[in-house]
């Protein structure tokens, strides 16, 4: 969404075509083997994956939308990833103190003011990306240009006869890595956890990607053919709701459960209990992927009752990308390592912040196969 009022989100659709999603495999699994092998350095110790993760897809989820080179995994104390995290937590302290509400109050803060550093940390870096592919499309000149990721539809894209400007261009590709960095990282995290919770689950997905020849798991017709690491990543973004809550405004008088809401009303949707309601999902706070294997009848019959990235004209455009990452991510690092938790962890605390968190954090170790 665009916050100048001009929309291209239609524009950016083009950037997520099947042809094109399939194109970023290769790119996602160099990314992939990058996190592999930081993993293997860690030499079966156990570690919180939540920094290791948000590294790796900050640099895959660049590469494939941008087309440039960050390489934060190869860097220890990234200012770029600092900027990221820093961002979201001041952002998330806003959204939860109603007096932050008002700009003007807002921006009287120290809040605002260690907020506007972090965000000048990655415009900053964003306008010089932008500029860079801005320049070398212009040095095309006349001849065709094809989009080949987000950003070259952005640039290209025209709404009305015009180009978009530079600060859309910009707030388009923040607002899509933002979101896609911290929602991936975090749904990646849950995998994670889910499987060394459930050994069982671990060890069936095991068994399915063994019928796979070595080196086929970076193609996406495959692993879009397998059913138990699908039905996986659909209990884990049932189970863990990534995004707890999602709000719509009312355009007009609206009747829902017998109460009218007039024009103009936010209503927020509460997609983390959906998700664990029984008259769905039997069971609803038991991990079973086997419930995808075969749906329901009922979940077959009411629609929106699962919805992990939202549901209507508003659903979230990038799901098909971010299962492409999902899916390669886990078919490489499950083929590569066995893992557990750490002896001991207590039962995670959930957290409803900008994504769905733990309070504990997630440790992992990582056995070589």
């Amino acid at each position: 969404m665009a916050p100048t009022g001009r929309s291209s989100g239609g524009s950016s659709l083009p950037a997520f075509r099947p042809t094109l999603l399939r194109s970023f495999a290769p790119s996602v699994a160099k990314h992939a083997d990058r996190l592999i092998q930081r993993l293997e350095e860690t030499r079966g110790s156990f570690l919180e994956v939540t920094d290791p993760l948000f590294a790796c897809l900050l640099d895959a989820i660049v590469d494939t939308s941008m087309g440039e080179q960050l390489e934060t995994q190869s860097v220890a104390h990234s200012p770029i990833i600092k900027a990221f995290h820093r961002s979201s937590q001041l952002l998330f302290k806003r959204m939860i103190n109603p007096l932050l509400a008002s700009d003007w109050v807002f921006k009287q803060t120290r809040l605002w003011r260690e907020l506007s550093e972090q965000l000048q940390v990655i415009h900053t870096l964003m306008d010089s990306l932008i500029d860079r592919r801005s320049a070398q499309l212009q040095q095309q000149g006349n001849e065709p240009r094809k989009a080949l990721n987000l950003l070259d539809t952005l640039l290209l894209a025209k709404i009305d006869g015009e180009p978009l400007s530079r600060k859309e261009i910009r707030d388009e590709i923040n607002t899509f890595v933002f979101a896609g960095v911290d929602t991936t990282t975090a749904a990646m995290s849950f995998v994670l956890y889910a499987l060394a919770m459930n050994p069982e689950a671990q060890d069936r997905l095991q068994e399915e990607l063994r019928q796979l020849p070595l080196g086929i798991s970076i193609d996406l017709d495959t692993l879009n053919e397998l059913p138990y690491l699908d039905a996986l990543l659909k209990e884990v973004l049932r189970m863990y709701t990534i995004v707890p809550t999602t709000g719509r405004q009312t355009t007009r008088s609206t009747v829902i459960g017998g109460r009218t809401y007039c024009a103009g009303v936010t209503l927020w949707i509460n997609m983390y209990g959906l998700a664990h309601d029984a008259s769905y999902f039997p069971d609803p706070y038991v991990f079973k992927p086997e419930r995808w294997m075969q749906e329901t009848e009922l979940q077959a019959e009411v629609p929106f009752s699962y919805i992990p990235f939202s549901g209507g004209p508003h659903v979230c455009i990038g799901r098909r990308y971010a299962l492409l990452l999902m899916k390669l991510l886990t078919a490489r690092i499950a083929r590569a390592f066995q893992f557990e938790l750490r002896p001991g962890q207590p039962e995670l605390t959930l957290q409803a912040q900008m994504v769905l968190k733990t309070r504990e954090g997630i440790h992992l170790a990582f056995t070589k196969r």
